[in-house]
């Protein structure tokens, strides 16, 4: 097949089944790949020649779990979406939800991120997604980051500046975006910052 499509890239023509001449075709390839493609080069599993072919531009996607400041964004990008499809009027995630999306590696890239907020969006019966409608691992998750932490349980006042901490620094000490993903308006979170003498330390 490598073969095949090699030769589609080169010459711009097909043949279809059947057929005794071929037919040019004016197409563009765009192709993604979630492995090391030199790594396939090295082992034989990928030809040389496809690879150079197809690199004319190359684009890099870092995984979610090291862009986690797109988190908030492409989470209500498919609130947005999954409410419009399926006609209900989920607007918002409960911020101990966005605590958990936060803290999670996404193993399933965004395409998990995106089947949590549509499973989320099916499961609501009021405006918010809530702990409830995650799964199984996810909720598990939630109970094991409010673990006793140098053998003490925390104060809620504790576990919410550290959170509210571990919120800024995951973006950038960004305010709107820090508002956004806490669930908070800004007018709140400057509040907070200010009740734990944080308010200089973030900015616009």
């Amino acid at each position: 097949m490598q073969v095949k499509l090699l030769r589609v890239i080169q010459e711009r023509e097909v043949l279809r089944l059947g057929a005794t001449s071929p037919v040019k075709v004016d197409v563009r390839f765009i192709a993604a790949t979630n492995r090391d493609i030199k790594d396939s080069i090295r082992g034989g599993q990928f030809r040389q020649d496809l690879f150079f072919r197809l690199d004319v531009v190359s684009f890099h996607i870092p995984p979610l779990s090291e862009r986690r400041d797109d988190i908030p964004l492409l989470v209500y990008y498919f609130l947005k979406k999954y409410s419009t499809l399926m006609n209900k009027d989920v607007k918002e995630v409960h911020q101990d939800v966005m605590s958990i999306l936060m803290s999670y590696d996404f193993p399933g890239n965004v395409r998990e991120l995106e089947n949590i907020i549509e499973r989320g969006v099916a499961l609501a019966a009021g405006p918010a997604i809530e702990m409830n409608h995650l799964p199984e691992d996810l909720r598990e998750l939630s109970i094991r980051t409010f673990r006793k932490k140098e053998g003490r349980i925390q104060s809620l006042e504790q576990q919410e500046l550290s959170y509210i901490q571990w919120v800024l620094k995951e973006v950038g000490g960004n305010k709107t975006l820090a508002a956004q993903t806490l669930g908070i308006d800004r007018v709140s979170l400057w509040r907070k910052l200010k009740k734990y003498g944080l308010e200089d330390s973030t900015s616009d």
